[in-house]
């Protein structure tokens, strides 16, 4: 039994249709998943990438507040080495000064000690104008 030209067509467009229904009702949920899942790519790496840029910034900024900090730090050690070596300049010239002093106190005391001796030894003579 064959069916009239007309009913053909129509049975082969419901079968058609219904086809093409099922693709769409899969598809679309795909396409829409793959949009949002590139969507989501996309927001989360720009995200992503604005902080890392962000931290970078801070990062380089500390980064050059430390570099002060470490420069100013070397300098103040430099001043406080240059500092020292004046001190120890001035330390090792006391020292020579004290020596030089007591050198001369020692000088000084030989040569008391040698008028002592020498008046000890003029008052134990006789006195000639007496």
């Amino acid at each position: 039994m064959e069916y009239p030209a007309s009913r053909r067509d129509g049975s082969r467009k419901k079968r058609i249709n219904p086809l093409w229904r099922q693709l769409a009702v899969i598809l679309v949920p795909v396409v829409l998943w793959a949009g949002l899942l590139y969507g989501a790519y996309y927001y989360a790496t720009d995200y992503i990438n604005k902080v890392v840029r962000h931290v970078e910034q801070t990062n380089a900024l500390q980064v050059q507040v430390l570099e002060d900090r470490l420069d100013a730090i070397q300098f103040e050690l430099a001043q406080m080495k240059e500092a020292l070596a004046d001190a120890d300049q001035v330390l090792a010239r006391s020292e020579q000064t004290r020596e030089a002093l007591h050198q001369r106190i020692n000088d000084l005391d030989r040569q008391l000690e040698r008028l002592e001796e020498s008046l000890n030894v003029l008052r134990k003579s006789p006195d000639v104008s007496r």
